[in-house]
């Protein structure tokens, strides 16, 4: 059994989503990509679902298929459970949420000596919710704000609430790309007295955006978060502008290097791109010698943060730096549509009007 004191160090823990921080969608991107290579195609030899409803659900003997993101939920999908009563194989789907404090970290099994080694988790044992163990590691789901296993061909329907996820491998092809984008605007467009900055937010309109990505996308594309959205100049703007910022943010770590760290300054003006903003490739902003985007005009050079990093964005955060855009004061207030529905918003009263 784990031990379920703090310490230790597994081969990796990685984690998605802090206290008081919901998941963006490149989170759970990031996340699948790092625990596909320890689940896919692996049996599973132990589960412990640690919530009452699949409390006395056993997993056992199935094979991981993939590990998949949608929106901000985690896919883990399995092939050949039996269905009730043994008629038949039935493929299954691990389906979490991390909300706010959830994470998924992965332990390793063998010592360096290839004996059987004990993992010590890096939280405390009462806060795990699912365990997935195979012969090589244990995958742990930690405050997970939702937990389900379902069959795999009811996946889409549970999640037909959601509005395009803007992270969606179809954006990469053409026709579909040009679905998603009409499909996005005309979910928007719904609600057109909404403020702006509370409609992106709505997983139901467009999905996978969270509040980092609400504040800066509408801080680069000068626009209020209390204008509603009828009145967005570009609403297909905006989506793509989102959508770019976030995409830029799943390159996965170049071999023996740590992950790149989320940020959203990699921007330079482009008069022919949405308001005059073109998010630099990920190529262009990860590696020695990156070059970070000068912000769009008018603006100034982001000035080195703290310890003489580059500032990993231009608003969010920023309660006591300023707008790195213009220099002046960050306006940070809670904005909700009901009593413990608030998020903390950042934006600049100069630079978005």
């Amino acid at each position: 059994m784990p031990t379920d004191g703090y310490g230790g160090s597994p081969r990796f823990a990685w984690v998605a989503g802090r206290c008081g921080a919901m998941p963006e969608g490149d989170s759970l991107v990031r996340l699948a990509d790092r625990l596909r290579p320890v689940l896919e195609g692996q049996e599973l030899a132990r589960t412990d679902f640690r919530v009452p409803r699949l409390a006395t659900l056993d997993l056992a003997g199935l094979t991981v298929r993939t590990v998949q993101p949608w929106a901000k939920y985690l896919l883990i999908e399995l092939n050949g459970a039996e269905g009730p009563g043994g008629a038949g194989a039935r493929d299954l789907t691990v389906l979490s949420h991390l909300r706010m404090e959830g994470r998924w970290e992965a332990y390793p099994l063998l010592g360096p000596d290839g004996g059987r080694a004990t993992p010590r988790w890096r939280h405390p044992g009462w806060q795990a919710r699912c365990v997935l163990e195979t012969a090589r590691d244990q995958v742990v789901g930690f405050s997970l704000g939702l937990l389900e296993v379902l069959p795999r061909d009811q996946v889409a329907q549970r999640l037909e609430f959601l509005g395009p996820d803007l992270l969606d491998p179809g954006w990469q092809q053409p026709e579909r790309a040009e679905v998603l984008l009409e499909e996005s605007v005309q979910r928007l467009k719904e609600q057109p007295d909404r403020p702006i900055g509370l409609a992106l937010l709505d997983q139901r309109l467009v999905s996978g955006i969270g509040n980092i990505y609400r504040c800066e996308a509408l801080l680069l594309a000068g626009l209020d978060p209390h204008r509603p959205v009828s009145s967005v100049p570009d609403l297909p703007g905006l989506i793509a502008l989102a959508r770019d910022l976030m995409r830029v943010n799943t390159a996965p770590a170049a071999p023996g290097r740590p992950a790149p760290r989320r940020t959203t300054t990699a921007v330079v003006p482009d008069p022919s791109a949405p308001f005059g903003v073109r998010v630099l490739d990920a190529v262009a902003t990860t590696g020695a010698g990156a070059e970070r985007g000068a912000p769009p005009s008018p603006g100034r050079r982001p000035a080195a943060g703290p310890r003489g990093r580059d500032p990993l964005y231009w608003v969010y955060g920023s309660r006591r730096d300023g707008c790195l855009r213009c220099g002046g004061p960050v306006t940070v207030e809670d904005l909700g549509e009901g009593s413990g529905q608030e998020r903390t918003l950042y934006w600049c009263r100069h630079c978005q009007r």
